[in-house]
């Protein structure tokens, strides 16, 4: 074999090992994965209002916290006291959601929630507060 093959060679192998070593250092860690299956999950008072007003069910919740994609650009694994994550995705009544959990390692908290197709006037605790900003 000519040393200018064995060079490229090496420099794709090199290459290869690169890739791999960047996408195994931005998977996120174990501890920072969402558990889909927490032992509690608390709605807030403004959660609860959100799906009155937004005519989303627990149950759609549950299905979004099973099923649903998690929205990185609407997370924050940063967010203190607890990390946030946005799951979305389609419920089998045909409605397209966001859910905001905060996920503690003994609680996890249902923020809020959207429908992603159909603009609702809600007025829940808590707007006043955006609204003045």
């Amino acid at each position: 074999m000519k040393p200018a093959k064995v060079v490229f060679s090496l420099l794709i192998v090199i290459g290869f090992f690169f890739v791999f070593i960047l996408k195994r250092w931005k998977e996120p860690l174990q501890h920072e994965a969402f558990d889909r299956h927490p032992a509690t999950v608390y709605y807030t008072k403004h959660a609860l209002c959100r799906m009155d007003c937004r005519h989303i069910s627990k149950d759609e919740i549950a299905e979004i916290m099973e099923k649903g994609s998690i929205n990185f650009n609407k997370s924050n694994r940063a967010d203190r006291p607890c990390p946030t994550f946005a799951l979305q995705g389609r419920t089998t009544s045909g409605e397209n959601i966001r859910v905001i959990f905060a996920q503690c390692t003994d609680e996890t908290k249902v923020i809020t929630c959207y429908n992603l197709e159909e603009d609702f006037e809600c007025h829940c605790p808590g707007d006043e507060k955006k609204n003045n900003n």
